[in-house]
């Protein structure tokens, strides 16, 4: 499997787009003007140019013996890059603007110098380097994103690793720089739930949905160091399993997980038993919230600040809880799990009892700001320090994005899911419109639905991007967002499926700042950048329609 820019030529050239004497800020491909001396006595002749967001990839076609790459911008070089080998294709990395005439220099190795003046495209472009076949899952069906089969994509801090974990079990490291697998097994009898690098990429925690809800930490090898088992707290059995669904580190390495178990509907209510971790690198259990007893809400995310000073989550519950209510902000100090504040949303009545937030509550890593998405569409923000100062838990802002609103006599939200902190703005993202009327489907689409909204921390609406299929997890790596997207419940529109890619420094509105869209046959259930902005990872897999036939494969997609 090596894809270290292994491009098929044929490809190359057709996405590089037409030869151009002039600029054409509309394509997605180089424009190309100016000479060049494709003779051998010359030089190496420089088939194309391919713009990507990170630099770009430039083909000679054949394998030449190549000594040097040079870029230039005007009189100012760019990039002087070192080859001393045979190669078709070398990638440059450096910085471009749209609509900008670069020269590329590739100096053969008898000194013989070829140039070739390109003007810069609107966009990049994005290729399929390389695609992981996975085992054998059974199609869920595409009427629910609950029955959509899971699978976790996680980019080492460093850049070097992707890992995949599957929906049966299995983990798969792989070394992106190297192009080769290190790690395949079936570590887990349940779901893979979560993947997270430890802040040095030495090590790899795993978590799971099973009988044993354990949170694993291998090396980067995969070979084991420890396991901590969730299920002594929170119960098991086989319909109804522990999870954890997020973890998250401090800058020493010291590891925050929420833990959770649906316990089915017991009593006329639904229970609910979850609990919040704190385990020191070695796995050992430093604390637990609640220190002696389980919450009865659900908790799906956590998040903590880099020093470790602060631990934040929130509780879910499709129905009412009695003690630890359902749509609660939690703050706790990050060193001893103490309690420092909370605040209880309230029921969106008449059309809600009770309140669940899912995926959705972080904070900024200065501590100072703490966010929250509940799944009826209201978006809050809160000051973390000044509560903490005054006492007053209220909110500094409160958003309705995707609250409930009539139509045809039938009231429609959309149900918001993830939330996240990126410098100074709060993206909310907002998944598919439901109905609250008994047995009647949505007629149209809310129009806040399927949407990410990007505010500032004022609360002024940014950007919005309606994205027309159900998005999940973003992967983030500054100035970058991809955004995985799969079915949409409502236009049963399988032309959306993919992922896409927002570059958040552009100027302009959602459509500025959308530079890339890759399809997958199939939903596209999870994705993930590495943080140099070089590597997506895109996690397709396959659904069953209404007729019985099934699109897509159980695959990832690697993408430069």
């Amino acid at each position: 499997m090596k894809w270290k820019i292994i491009m098929i030529l044929l490809a190359v050239s057709m996405i590089a787009g037409c030869v151009s004497e002039n600029p054409d800020t509309n394509s997605t491909s180089a424009s190309i003007s100016g000479d060049v001396e494709n003779t051998a006595e010359a030089g190496v002749p420089i088939d194309s140019i391919l713009f990507m967001r990170t630099g770009a990839l430039i083909s000679m076609g054949n394998d030449e013996e190549v000594s040097t790459i040079n870029v230039y911008d005007g009189g100012k070089q760019l990039v002087s890059q070192s080859v001393g080998e045979r190669v078709k294709e070398v990638f440059a990395g450096f910085d471009w603007d749209q609509n900008v005439k670069y020269r590329f220099e590739v100096v053969a190795d008898n000194n013989a110098v070829s140039t070739l003046d390109v003007y810069a495209p609107a966009k990049p472009a994005l290729l399929n380097v390389d695609t992981i076949e996975l085992e054998d899952v059974e199609p869920g069906e595409i009427c629910k994103t609950t029955n959509n089969v899971e699978g976790v994509l996680k980019f080492s801090p460093d850049g070097r690793y992707l890992c995949i974990g599957t929906h049966n079990g299995h983990l798969r490291i792989i070394n992106v720089v190297e192009g080769n697998e290190i790690f395949d097994e079936k570590i887990s009898e349940g779901n893979i739930m979560c993947m997270e690098f430890s802040p040095d990429s030495s090590s790899l925690y795993v978590t799971e949905k099973s009988i044993d809800g354990f949170i694993y930490c291998f090396d980067i090898n995969g070979t084991q160091r420890w396991k901590f088992r969730i299920a002594d707290d929170l119960g098991s059995d086989l319909k109804y399993m522990p999870s954890v669904r997020k973890v998250v580190f401090d800058s020493d390495g010291n590891v925050y997980a929420a833990g959770s178990r649906y316990c089915g509907w017991v009593s006329g209510t639904f229970k609910y038993s979850a609990r919040v971790y704190s385990l020191d690198p070695e796995g050992n259990l430093l604390w637990k919230f609640p220190d002696s007893e389980n919450m009865d809400s659900g908790v799906s995310w956590i998040d903590a600040t880099p020093d470790g000073e602060y631990v934040v989550f929130s509780t879910a519950n499709f129905g009412k809880s009695e003690k630890w209510k359902d749509g609660t902000v939690h703050v706790l100090n990050g060193e001893s799990g103490e309690e420092l504040w909370n605040y209880k949303i309230p029921p969106l009545e008449p059309y809600f009892k009770s309140v669940s937030v899912w995926y959705s509550t972080t904070i900024t890593p200065d501590g100072n700001y703490v966010t929250s998405l509940a799944s009826d569409g209201r978006g809050y923000l809160f000051n973390n320090k000044e509560i903490l100062q005054t006492g007053n838990s209220e909110p500094v802002w409160q958003k309705n994005i995707s609250t409930p609103i009539t139509v045809s006599g039938i009231p429609i939200y959309g149900s918001a899911n993830y939330g996240y902190n990126v410098n100074d703005s709060i993206i909310f993202s907002v998944g598919s419109t439901f109905s609250k009327a008994k047995d009647k489907d949505a007629p149209i689409e809310h129009p806040g639905g399927n949407s990410l909204y990007v505010y500032d921390l004022d609360g002024n609406l940014l950007w919005k991007w309606r994205v027309e299929g159900y998005t999940g997890e973003l992967g983030i790596a500054d100035p970058y967002l991809v955004a995985p997207i799969s079915q949409n419940l409502v236009t049963n529109n399988l032309d959306v499926h993919g992922v896409y890619v927002f570059d958040m420094s552009k100027n302009g509105g959602a459509t500025s700042k959308l530079v890339n869209v890759y399809r997958t046959e199939g939903i596209t259930i999870a994705a993930d950048i590495s943080p140099d902005g070089r590597y997506i990872a895109a996690f397709e897999a396959p659904a069953r329609l209404e007729d019985g036939s099934v699109i897509g494969d159980y695959k990832v997609h690697i993408l430069n």
